[in-house]
């Protein structure tokens, strides 16, 4: 089974902002969002679930300029792990994408090369944040 890195997106719980505490992770302010990059190797689910943990849900990737955004954030930090889970998936229809928010995505990702490929067996979607030739590209994997 593979295991990926957690990249989570703070959002709002009940309609109250939640906030920074200094017992929780280091967040980051970039790309219109706060960011927690988590190098946590976690399945799909337990990723959302350790999100959910601090108020937040796995990053919603909704831009081509969103994607980039993250990647140059990813650069510049010297991230060198490879591959993030985010909020993307087809749990529900095959082929059918959709974001945290339950939205259908509305722009064409760049693909890693035969992805997606997964069938029902692989419904959750990946971000390779690394500097290698598939950087930038999603890819979907099980859950």
């Amino acid at each position: 089974m593979l295991l990926f890195m957690i990249i989570c997106l703070l959002s709002l719980v009940s309609g109250l902002p939640v906030e920074h505490q200094e017992n929780t992770p280091a967040w980051v302010d970039v790309c219109g969002g706060s960011f927690l990059f988590s190098e946590d190797t976690k399945t799909w689910h337990d990723a959302a679930g350790n999100c959910e943990l601090y108020g937040s849900h796995l990053a919603q990737i909704d831009t081509m300029e969103k994607n980039f955004c993250l990647l140059e954030y990813a650069h510049i930090q010297e991230i060198t792990v490879g591959w993030w889970w985010h909020s993307g998936n087809d749990l529900d229809s095959e082929g059918v994408y959709r974001q945290f928010d339950g939205k259908l995505l509305q722009w064409q990702p760049i693909w890693f090369p035969d992805d997606p490929n997964g069938s029902t067996g692989e419904n959750c979607l990946v971000v390779r944040l690394d500097v290698s030739a598939s950087s930038g590209k999603w890819g979907d994997y099980p859950c």
